[in-house]
């Protein structure tokens, strides 16, 4: 099920600046989550960032988001494929035996 409303400019800056400011990667997550009252995309999401900065850099590394939070939602393999930059990591060219991305920090 989908659900969907309209926001003007201003109201759309508000929802980014309050989805940057609670740690999630997008306005579409804090909205979900505030709209159920859960917390849990945005828990996932600095635990990735927790764990890809522990991380030691280099070529020799290289990790699939199942490593990182167990049975992680689709959506958040988006989320982490369009914040590779931000994350300073790069997708690999291979995906795994599952057919899954694996990353490798920069």
């Amino acid at each position: 099920m989908r659900v969907q409303f309209s926001v003007n400019g201003n109201e759309w800056a508000k929802l980014q600046q309050l989805a940057n400011a609670n740690g999630y990667p997008d306005v579409s997550s804090y909205c979900r989550d505030v709209a159920l009252e859960e917390r849990t995309y945005a828990n996932m999401w600095k635990k990735i960032k927790d764990e890809i900065a522990k991380m030691p850099s280099g070529h020799g590394h290289t990790f699939a988001l199942r490593e990182l939070v167990q049975s992680p939602p689709a959506n958040l393999g988006v989320k982490l494929f369009e914040n590779q930059s931000a994350l300073g990591i790069r997708v690999n060219s291979q995906k795994d035996s599952l057919h899954t991305n694996t990353y490798t920090k920069l």
